[in-house]
Order: structure tokens, then C-alpha cells, then sequence
């Protein structure tokens, strides 16, 4: 068999491949394995406009990467077991302890609240002190790096057309909120020497060949990275989320914590058949970016995959599913096409907003007119007061603003609709070019907004956004 280096250099073709079939303008792939050194793979640019190109130090956000970083900063505070009880027991349930999986950002940011109590540090300064400095990890952060930084990609969204859109990539950490859940930004380079660290920790905590005291910095990760709610049922073989990792053994499908999932109706494809081998992986999403990592500890390999685009495809998915196959040397006769896959989910996703217009259309009554504009004016609160809407009429349109914030994506027209129901819905376009989430998980239901009157009939409230009413 071919070094894996060389195999890694022959994946070329299908990277770029993959990349012009979704329109993602910049991607940086980091690998390693026992046996292999660390090998870079960069493709594209971090900024299009300047021609400037990525870099094994390009720092991308990392989005929901963050959830096994903050999970690793709470095995470091070492909770005992009546302060984790004390805590958890305070907390309504939802539904059923442990009955169902649900995919979560909030439980990530009560983790770093509790790193917050117990190591009274900051979140920034005890993952600085705990993990990034003592990993060697100096381009990684909590926050939007400062404009002195060098080296920091510009986040796209995609086109219908594959062509791409700069965007303002959301400010997560700023401030404090998003930063344990997903405010990360860090380049791979640093991203190897973290996610080494977890499987060769993997490896040696489950063997039972390291103790507490001398696992540094990474403790506790036969508890963090064991199986916590299965996932994917039924499965014939394993389909865990643990404590900010997806943890399978192939043969098996992917992309639980993507975008693709759903973008293909008839399944995803079944990968590393002929193979048994454990793999640990987490995605990460946002408006700006696709990201893929795994970790296969039976090779010690660590797969990372960071893309500078929210492309019309989970492209980092299927790049990090490619070299799966090939580290674990599946037969050639049993590799999936992934270009095929990849088309066949960018074709899929096209079909979404089109969905949506014909279902709004099918649903809209005729005739109906809506009330003056001039009364449908004014701040609508969430029943918290920690959120508002601020609805205005500028001209003869009118216009709602999350937190009454007159930025970009901030600030959207609502179109009548019937009656006293209007639509946010902009065109596909329109709204990439606004940094919004544009994605086949949203139907008609969720652009459109009620007002509604009180007995006085004054408008005072406004409901479906996103899940309870709001009131004036």
C-alpha cells in the first residue's frame, strides 16, 4: 500500500472536486496517524477578493468543535460527584432523563458558567492556563481575534449557483455567551496538537496505562468520550454522542451532526464497509463555515477538515468521509462515490426554497388585507425580557429588527401575507448575502410571524418567533 502521504496528495482531484460542486472557496485539512507525521492539505483562499490562500495557520471559527474542548475544561475541575448532582438536580428537565437524544448548544454554555464557579477564572483564562498553553495551541481562541491577527479567513456563504458572498461571520464568545458552545477559532495546525492529545489520551485512560495525575492536560477521557445517549437507532453496530463527540463503529452511516443527513431523503451512504474500526467525530455549522473532525484510536489518526464557507452541501462531511475510507484501507470494490453523493446533495438542497414559496403559497388565504402598518409598530418582548423584536415602518414597508439591532442580517422586511400573519422570507440570495442560515431544515412555518390583538384590539403580541409568543 501506497505511504499515506502520497495517497493524501492523490485525494487532490476530488477535495477540488468537491469543492467547485458545493462552492466552498477555501479549505484546510489536517491529518496524522501513528505510524505517519502530520500532513497539510490547503486548498483555496481565505480571502477570494485579495487572492490571499490558506494556510495550515489560517484560523477559521470552528463552531460546535468547541463542545469537546469545554467538555476536556471540566474534566480538568474535577467536580465531585454531590456538586455535578447538586447542579444537575436544579435543572427542569425537558423531557425524560436520558430517553431521547437532543442536540443542545445551551448545556455546552452551562458547562463553561460551572467552569466559570468552580475554578473562579474566566472561560477565556482557565481554557488559556488549562489546555491551549499547555497543548502549544497560540493561534486558538475563545473570541473574534483582533484586527492585529494575521491570517484569518473571511466566511462565505453559497449561491444557488455555487459562486459565493463574503459575510460578516457572527460575533459567537464576544461578550462572554457562545464562547463553550461554539466560539472557538483556531487554524488546524493547532487542531492536530489538540485532537493528538485526545486519542493518544483516548487510548491510554481506557487501557487503563495512565493514571488522573499523570494525564495532563487532557483528564477524565474515558468518562467524557464514553457512550452517554445512543443516537441513529436502531444500529447494528455502535452509535453513541458522548460528552461533545458522535462515537460509531463502521461499517455505519455519517453526518448525524451535519447537514447532509437531510439531504439526501433515501439515506446516506453506508461507509467503511469490509472495516470494524471505532470513530469518534464531531461537525460543526454555521452561517461561514462547515467543519468535519475524527478521531479512528486503533491508528491513533486524528482527521481534520475546516472549510471557510456555508456551503450548498456539508463539503467538509464529505471530504473528511473520503480520507476515512482511505485510512482504513476499504476495498475498492466497496468505496462509496462521494462525488456522485455530493451532487446529488447540492440537487437536493436547490429544491428547499422553492418548497417553502409553494408551500406559503398553498397556505396564504385570498383576499385578505392587513391592518394600517403604523399599528403593527413596536417592541415586542420575549416573556424573559432578555429578548426583543423592534417592529418599524420606514416608508410605506415595515420592518422587523432582533434586538432592535440595525445590522445587516438583523434588520428584515415583512411581507403581508393574510390577515394578520406576515412573511420574512427574502430570496435565497438574498438571504445568503445577509450571513442567514439558509438550509432545507426550515419550512414555511418558520418565516412566517402572527400579530395579534388584544381585547381592546390593539396589537400586542407576535408569535411564531421561534417558539412562543412575544408581547408588545
Amino acid at each position: 500500500m501506497a505511504d499515506i502521504t502520497v495517497r493524501l496528495y492523490c485525494m487532490s482531484q476530488h477535495i477540488e472536486r468537491f469543492m467547485a460542486i458545493a462552492g466552498t472557496p477555501g479549505v484546510s485539512i489536517g491529518v496524522m496517524t501513528k505510524e505517519n507525521p502530520i500532513f497539510f492539505d490547503n486548498h483555496g483562499f481565505r480571502n477570494v477578493e485579495k487572492k490571499l490562500l490558506i494556510t495550515e495557520d489560517t484560523i477559521f471559527p470552528i463552531r460546535s468543535l468547541a463542545k469537546a474542548i469545554t467538555a476536556a475544561g471540566i474534566g480538568n475541575i474535577l467536580l465531585g460527584s454531590e456538586d455535578v448532582m447538586e447542579h444537575v438536580n436544579n435543572r427542569p428537565l425537558v423531557r425524560p432523563f436520558r430517553s431521547q437524544f437532543g442536540y443542545n448548544n445551551l448545556h455546552y454554555e452551562l458547562a463553561g458558567f460551572v467552569i466559570e464557579q468552580v475554578s473562579g477564572q474566566s472561560y477565556f483564562d482557565f481554557m488559556q492556563s488549562r489546555l491551549l498553553d499547555p497543548l502549544g495551541m497560540e493561534r486558538t481562541s475563545f473570541q473574534t481575534p483582533p484586527k492585529s491577527v494575521d491570517n484569518v479567513t473571511v466566511c462565505y456563504n453559497a449561491l444557488e449557483n455555487a459562486s459565493i458572498v463574503p459575510i460578516d461571520f457572527l460575533k459567537i464568545g464576544d461578550g462572554g455567551y457562545g464562547a463553550a458552545s461554539c466560539g472557538a477559532r483556531s487554524p488546524v495546525k493547532d487542531l492536530v496538537k489538540l485532537y493528538s492529545s485526545f486519542v493518544k489520551g483516548f487510548v491510554s485512560q481506557f487501557s487503563g496505562s495512565t493514571t488522573l495525575d499523570d494525564a495532563p492536560p487532557l483528564k477524565q477521557l474515558n468518562h467524557i468520550m464514553s457512550a452517554k445517549i445512543p443516537f441513529d437507532q436502531p444500529s447494528q453496530h455502535e452509535a453513541f454522542y458522548t460528552f461533545g463527540w458522535g462515537k460509531v463503529q463502521l461499517p455505519r452511516r455519517f453526518g448525524q451532526i451535519g447537514l447532509n443527513r437531510a439531504l439526501l431523503p433515501q439515506g446516506i451512504p453506508i461507509i467503511g464497509r469490509g472495516t470494524s474500526s471505532l470513530v469518534l467525530f464531531h461537525q460543526g455549522i454555521l452561517p461561514g463555515l462547515l467543519i468535519f473532525v475524527a478521531l479512528l484510536p486503533e491508528t491513533e489518526t486524528v482527521i481534520v477538515v475546516l472549510t471557510n464557507s456555508l456551503a450548498l452541501n456539508d463539503a467538509a462531511d464529505w471530504m473528511g468521509q473520503l480520507i476515512i475510507e482511505d485510512i482504513v484501507n476499504v476495498p475498492s470494490k466497496l468505496r462509496t462515490d462521494f462525488v456522485r453523493v455530493a451532487e446529488a446533495t447540492v440537487a437536493e438542497n436547490l429544491k428547499w426554497y422553492l418548497r417553502v414559496v409553494d408551500e406559503l403559497e398553498k397556505g396564504r388565504k385570498a383576499g385578505t388585507l392587513p391592518k394600517p402598518f403604523a399599528e403593527y409598530v413596536g417592541t415586542y418582548w420575549h416573556d424573559l425580557h432578555k429578548f426583543k423584536i423592534d417592529v418599524k415602518l420606514v416608508g410605506d414597508k415595515l420592518y422587523w429588527l432582533m434586538q432592535g439591532l440595525e445590522t445587516q442580517n438583523k434588520r428584515l422586511e415583512l411581507a403581508h401575507y393574510h390577515d394578520d400573519t406576515f412573511t420574512w422570507l427574502q430570496s435565497r440570495g438574498e438571504l445568503a448575502s445577509r450571513g442567514r442560515w439558509v438550509g432545507s431544515d426550515q419550512g414555511a412555518t418558520f418565516w412566517k410571524v402572527k400579530f395579534e390583538a388584544s381585547e381592546s384590539a390593539n396589537i400586542n403580541k407576535l408569535s411564531g418567533v421561534p417558539d412562543r409568543s412575544m408581547e408588545a
